[in-house]
């Protein structure tokens, strides 16, 4: 199982175990790294822990996948790296507000793109 039937994999296993907001972004076209991001909000650690080894067991027995996850225990936030796939997993509407994911990767490369102001002591090539 790889690239969109994995992320829809996970996607499915997400509602199944009553995440919120779940969203699936196809990022094929902005980076070489992965294919797909899935995010998903849930309101309790506990719920996190249990959401991610599930999603870790169905992707590992039906595609061989083994997970990377970087995560603490009293994290609101926790990655898990599918290849293809990276999963994102939120404790609370707030901290993922506050990280704007889909904001960062559903902007189309001309959308809500800006140039850095310059600094102080920066030079200006002028053609």
């Amino acid at each position: 199982m790889r690239g969109k039937r994995l992320a829809n994999r996970i996607v499915n296993e997400c509602e199944k175990m009553g995440a919120e907001a779940v969203r699936l972004i196809d990022v094929r076209k902005r980076t070489p790294f992965f294919d797909f991001l899935v995010i998903a909000t849930v309101d309790n650690t506990v719920l996190a822990d249990a959401l991610l080894r599930r999603i870790a067991k169905v992707v590992e027995l039906d595609a061989g996948v083994v997970a990377f996850t970087e995560s603490s225990p009293e994290s609101d936030w926790v990655v898990s790296d599918y290849r293809d796939t990276v999963f994102h997993v939120f404790v609370g509407a707030g901290v993922r507000e506050h990280y704007n994911l889909e904001g960062l990767w559903s902007q189309s490369s001309k959308e809500g793109r800006r140039v850095a102001p310059a600094a102080p002591g920066d030079r200006l090539d002028k053609e």
